[in-house]
């Protein structure tokens, strides 16, 4: 049931403070509607109470938004006194915030009930995780003192081995360390980029799980040619995942290799592949199912020539053959196995089509028109040579001394039926 008011003095005063609580921005008195002094009176200490409403609620409204530095309530308004107090609170707890902020630990709370329990525990916890994170840093430190002396003992040590140590990060390839500068071990400055590529394919496919491994790999260039041999060590490289290098260079070792090998395969005489080397191509090729064709050369007369003209002639007649051979085809392996005898070997994929019975006739012609040599004043013979062909495919089930003999027998039987061709 409202209230009805019908003094206009006592309406004049409710409505307001009605204005007053529901924060009306149009709150006022018209004193002259008063009746008498005592009410006029009244009503301005009422005003009075209403500004200080107003001034309350204002600067509650600011530290409710955590504006401290907003409009303070005048001195004489007694309604703002504990949220001054609440003011000077917050003020100094922002103050030691700003400390606990810059490592000031000490900062307690004693005024304000459950805040300051929960306040203290949270200081106290930073406060621990400060004093272990100092610690660890502290770790940290020593830590990379001791990696940075180790670092340089490893590289007092390292700098006088022959091994070119090099580290390499296997997430994102950056050179960690190097015990030799490129300069002092590549060749040519354009095998250095070549070299970090492989270096780095090598790393990145390796974890810290892995066994050492081994590999040999050839840096080339225009101008350069340099073999490695190189062992890879996954390693933690100043808390990083990366991988050892250790290579040393097996140029000369293996150009002698080479050298050697060419040695133990190439026939002396001739310069051609020797017996000890196509046997074992031929035994690749039947073990491998490749398909191939296997031509056997006997030299005719080579006796004859040897006899009568003397064994320089013979040597002579024996590296004419083996030049003529090699014209067969560059992709032919051509082979002396011993005397008067050749091989050659040649995949069933390089010969194009090519016959190669046609081939071998057009190179016994050739030999044959060589036989006179009028310039040298050598006595007249005929060149020729015999020869069988052998077709391999992959489904061949003989074995190389059988397809050797086999190829013999049909050279025989050129040999046999061309007897009548050669003369003296």
């Amino acid at each position: 049931m409202a209230l009805e008011f019908t003094d206009k003095n006592l309406v004049a005063y409710f409505e307001y403070l009605r204005d007053i609580l529901y924060g009306s921005d149009y709150k006022s008195i018209d004193l002259d509607t008063l009746s008498n002094a005592e009410f006029r009176d009244f009503a301005k200490a009422l005003m009075q109470f209403g500004d200080m409403v107003d001034e309350t609620r204002d600067f509650a409204a600011s530290l409710s938004r955590g504006e401290l530095d907003s409009t303070f309530p005048s001195a004489g308004n007694e309604l703002a006194a504990p949220l001054k107090s609440l003011h000077a609170t917050l003020k100094h707890l922002t103050w030691q915030a700003t400390q606990i902020s810059g490592g000031d630990y000490d900062q307690h709370v004693a005024f304000m009930g459950e805040f300051s329990a929960a306040f203290n525990e949270m200081v106290a916890q930073l406060a621990g995780r400060s004093r272990e994170m100092v610690a660890e840093t502290e770790r940290n430190k020593e830590r990379l003192e001791e990696l940075a002396k180790t670092n340089s003992i490893f590289e007092v040590i390292t700098s006088n081995m022959e091994e070119w140590i090099v580290m390499v990060d296997r997430n994102t390839g950056e050179r960690l360390f190097a015990n030799h500068s490129p300069e002092s071990v590549l060749a040519s400055d354009t095998l250095e980029q070549q070299l970090y590529s492989i270096l780095f394919d090598y790393a990145s496919s390796m974890s810290n799980d892995d066994e050492p491994t081994r590999e040999d790999f050839p840096l080339i260039s225009d101008t350069a040619l340099q073999h490695f041999e190189m062992m890879l060590y996954p390693i933690r490289w100043f808390e990083k995942d990366a991988v050892a290098c250790v290579m040393i260079d097996i140029t000369a070792n293996k150009e002698e290799f080479s050298r050697l090998e060419n040695a133990a395969y190439k026939d002396v005489m001739t310069g051609v592949y020797n017996r000890l080397y196509g046997m074992k191509l031929l035994d690749d090729y039947t073990n491998s199912r490749t398909p191939f064709q296997l031509v056997f050369i006997d030299m005719d007369m080579l006796k004859y020539v040897n006899d009568v003209f003397g064994h320089a002639e013979g040597d002579a007649y024996i590296q004419s053959v083996a030049d003529l051979l090699q014209e067969v085809s560059s992709l032919a392996t051509i082979c002396r196995l011993g005397g008067d005898e050749f091989m050659v070997l040649i995949k069933e994929c390089d010969l194009h089509g090519r016959d190669l019975r046609e081939a071998f006739e057009e190179l016994r012609i050739k030999l044959a028109n060589t036989s006179k040599n009028e310039e040298s004043g050598l006595p007249f013979y005929h060149r020729s040579i015999s020869f069988g062909i052998m077709k391999v495919d992959e489904d061949n089930k003989l074995s190389t001394s059988d397809i050797l003999a086999a190829a013999d027998e049909r050279m025989y039987q050129y040999k046999k039926a061309h007897k009548q061709e050669r003369r003296v």
